[in-house]
């Protein structure tokens, strides 16, 4: 007989993290939410208390770093590698000069960066690592918002696989990692990137994640938080990506890139990368690879 499936649900992360797991290993509940909450605590942009915002602290400063903060810029700077630059975890300042800052005041301020740090920026890297020291040196703040939720989802489920959980679900605000073991796969429905009481369409989940990136809920006037580099100011030729990958983690650093890409860059920067895309463009045109296997309504 199936194990009973029970769900518990926290805010954390800014968003709304469910969790549902077989009634037998409810006792873990605690745990995963709590390694959610440690993640938080660390690598918050909103939190002054967190190793990030330190580092932000010291800029033009060499800063012993955490292996897992020294990890997480990595892999940063790999996504950025990756897309062309299209990920890019140096915004921190011109989403605050936009409004989204950790005071959550949506006043946009629209100041002007000084030609001199504009001129410094162009020629400085503005991230230096020393990993055998464990040291980093930035010269623009950084923050890891578009991977740091699907990498919180991804340490729930290594903690879950460590205890030999072999059937699970974790959402954190849409990134989702989903596996299923001996039953029939998760059905995730996709949610309708203007209205999210409604559903476009589902697809089905076992031993994968999916994320979205859109701009619906976290939108304030005329702007929203995803942000092209290299005009840095919110993208507006897509409407929503839905990206299948292997892990959280590239499911939300791709789905963000590939939002912020633009809709005609974006379907051709997929076929680089190791995801599964559908891409709805802002006047409703809608892409999907081969391999996004959905039913839409």
């Amino acid at each position: 007989m199936a194990s009973k499936i029970i769900s518990q649900s926290r805010e954390q992360l800014g968003s709304v993290i469910e969790i549902k797991l077989p009634e037998e290993h409810s006792a873990l509940f605690f745990s995963c939410f709590n390694e959610i909450g440690r993640i938080e605590k660390a690598y918050s942009r909103f939190l002054d208390s967190s190793e990030l915002t330190r580092v932000n602290n010291n800029l033009g400063k060499w800063q012993k770093v955490s292996k897992e903060y020294m990890f997480l810029l990595k892999q940063g700077l790999k996504f950025n590698h990756k897309t062309e630059g299209c990920f890019d975890q140096t915004l921190k300042s011109s989403l605050e000069n936009l409004g989204y800052d950790k005071d959550y005041s949506f006043k946009p301020k629209l100041k002007k960066e000084p030609l001199l740090r504009k001129i410094r920026e162009k020629i400085f890297d503005p991230i230096q690592i020393d990993e055998k020291k464990g040291k980093v040196l930035l010269r623009k703040e950084v923050e890891f918002g578009g991977l740091g939720k699907g990498y919180a989802v991804d340490k729930v489920a290594e903690l879950l696989e460590k205890a030999g959980v072999d059937c699970y679900y974790i959402n954190a605000g849409g990134d989702i990692y989903a596996k299923q073991g001996k039953g029939k796969p998760w059905t995730i429905l996709l949610e309708h990137p203007k209205d999210p009481e409604r559903i476009i369409g589902k697809v089905e989940l076992d031993n994968e994640s999916i994320a979205c990136s859109a701009p619906n809920r976290r939108r304030w006037g005329k702007y929203h938080h995803l942000l092209n580099a290299k005009t840095r100011k919110p993208e507006n030729s897509v409407k929503a990506v839905f990206v299948i990958a292997e892990t959280c983690m590239d499911a939300d650093a791709y789905a963000t890139s590939l939002f912020t890409a633009g809709f005609e860059k974006a379907m051709e920067m997929y076929k680089a990368l190791p995801v599964e895309v559908l891409i709805i463009s802002s006047e409703n045109k809608m892409f999907k690879s081969p391999g996004f296997k959905v039913e839409f309504f």
